[in-house]
């Protein structure tokens, strides 16, 4: 997989950057180019986060959580999950201005999500 499955989010407003990962956090594709360093290990964390959640929706009889949003300070971070269960389970993450277009970036981080499964089915 290459980074050019991420190239519909770029042209969307307040695009600051993107990963896809393994379930593990282990990154497949990443594009920082707006994001000042590395995403590794933000990739990590969002993981852990991600991967807490599902145990916690579990624990609490709820099922597995599929997709998240972070409100920082100067950004919002989207996150989506393939599907806990899913024969290829990958994370997806965006993050985005605070004034940017964050419901068209969830609505194309899916989109992306489901190609890169496809891709690695």
């Amino acid at each position: 997989m290459d980074e050019s499955i991420l190239e519909d989010l770029r042209g969307i407003t307040g695009y600051l950057g993107a990963a896809i990962s393994n379930y593990t956090g282990e990154l497949l594709v990443t594009d920082t180019a707006k994001v000042g360093g590395s995403l590794e290990e933000a990739s990590l964390t969002f993981n852990d986060a991600f991967r807490n959640l599902h145990t916690l929706g579990k624990k609490l009889n709820l099922g597995s959580s599929d997709a998240v949003e972070v409100e920082l300070d100067k950004a919002t971070v989207i996150m989506l999950c393939s599907g806990e269960d899913s024969r290829v389970h990958l994370h997806a993450f965006a993050i985005f201005k605070k004034d940017g277009s964050v419901a068209l970036a969830k609505m194309e981080l899916k989109k992306i999500l489901e190609k890169a499964v496809k891709q690695l089915s």
